[in-house]
């Protein structure tokens, strides 16, 4: 036998070594792909209609609560009353115990346009740490926050609402029950990290699906379309197929944004190992008050203003205890975060001092990749017309599973029919 030959011969079972082994991965790709599919799909599934609802979520929220949460301006540019006034209108409407400065949180978010009224949030219930022994579990059932919202133009209170209890998941407005519910299947805080489990088994699932459609070349015509006269088996695997594949990307950028969103820590532990990802140092304490009084919300407001000029006021968190601070979020108006402002700055509330800040227009590129996480899962990043689209797009997992369950059971019934006639 001649060189040549013995190479041959030796070239042709390992040949056929590396096709079996291609198989038995695509075997195995194919079954991780479906039970993941057919199992944490179905939360997906959820996920996708919730989503689609809370595209929307702001806009909903205020058209089911007009009367309290819509205001009519007085003219075309009229001005907000004081911040004093607007929260001195809520604060008598709260419990006595519930005070600046006192054990329960007081927050002022702001709205993004000018018929909105201003939320002034508190809890009530918590537990009295100095107090309280340490081993003793807080009565959740007591834990409540309420919201109160004030006409910003006249300081007149237009109403009020539970916003959220503890021990009643469903105790919560409509459209935060749904976010519940899609973000924590109304498990609050447990349900967000079984979420972000499941997530991390359908970005495995995603890709496998994307490795196992993409085509050879030459063959993308064929990889993507839908037959229409082809039987219903091949039908359902062309829907499948190709409705996964053209959003594929969409599908892996909205579930992995949900699962760092539910469990951020890790994720910016991984990205700041490449580039810096700091945190705002929430635990800062004001200094001591050597006989002065707390500075009011106006003051606060013009502290944040001269940090951050345009914009709007956004959100203000009033100081716990003595050595509490005021936090203060501006939007910028070219933030790609419209929901949840990026510029925060941290204040003493005694001297006006800014203790820390953070501004997105100086984050580095971790802090950036994590700040679009939000805006691209929402479909805010590219306004209302990228919302839309998210809202449509929350059908697809439910076309994908849909169709994927068909294909498992055309193909189930295939197996036990070969089954029976070799038997």
């Amino acid at each position: 036998m001649s060189i040549g030959q013995t190479r041959i011969g030796e070239a042709a079972p390992r040949a056929a070594e590396r096709v079996r082994s291609k198989g038995r991965l695509r075997r195995f790709s194919m079954s991780a792909h479906r039970w993941i599919g057919l199992v944490a799909g179905a939360y997906l599934v959820l996920a996708g209609l919730t989503g689609s609802f809370l595209a929307f979520w702001q806009d909903i929220d205020e058209w089911l609560n007009a009367e309290t949460m819509l205001v009519e301006p007085p003219s075309a540019d009229a001005a907000y009353r004081p911040l004093s006034e607007i929260f001195a209108a809520a604060r008598e409407h709260m419990p006595p115990e519930v005070a600046p400065g006192s054990k329960f949180p007081i927050f002022m978010k702001f709205p993004g346009h000018r018929r909105g009224a201003i939320w002034v949030a508190y809890i009530t219930g918590l537990p009295d740490k100095a107090t309280t022994d340490p081993g003793a579990k807080p009565d959740i059932s007591k834990i409540e926050g309420r919201t109160i919202f004030v006409d910003p133009y006249r300081a007149a209170v237009t109403g009020e609402r539970l916003q959220n209890k503890m021990s009643d998941a469903f105790a919560q407005p409509f459209v935060y029950l749904m976010m519940s519910l899609h973000c924590a299947l109304l498990w609050e805080p447990f349900g967000r990290i079984a979420i972000a489990v499941v997530g991390m088994f359908l970005l495995v699932s995603t890709f496998v699906g994307i490795a196992l459609w993409w085509p050879s070349r030459g063959k993308w015509k064929t990889a993507i379309g839908v037959k229409s006269k082809a039987s219903p088996e091949r039908l359902v695997y062309d829907i499948h197929k190709t409705v996964g594949a053209l959003l594929g990307l969409v599908l892996l950028v909205s579930i992995f944004s949900g699962v760092y969103m539910n469990f951020k820590a890790p994720w910016r532990a991984l990205v700041s190992l490449v580039s810096p990802v700091r945190e705002l140092p929430m635990k800062a304490r004001s200094e001591a008050a050597e006989g002065r009084a707390p500075l009011g919300p106006d003051a606060i407001a013009d502290v944040a203003d001269a940090m951050f000029p345009g914009g709007y006021l956004q959100m203000l968190q009033f100081p716990l205890g003595a050595e509490g601070t005021y936090v203060v979020g501006k939007h910028a108006d070219d933030e790609i975060n419209k929901a949840g402002g990026g510029r925060i700055a941290i204040i003493d509330q005694y001297s006006g001092k800014a203790l820390a800040s953070q501004d997105p227009h100086a984050f580095t590129a971790g802090e950036r990749f994590f700040e679009w996480q939000y805006p691209l899962h929402s479909g805010e990043a590219f306004g209302d017309v990228g919302r839309a689209f998210m809202a449509v797009f929350g059908v697809i997992p439910l076309i994908l599973y849909v169709t994927g369950f068909i294909r498992w059971r055309h193909k189930r019934r295939a197996r036990q029919f070969m089954k029976r006639r070799r038997a």
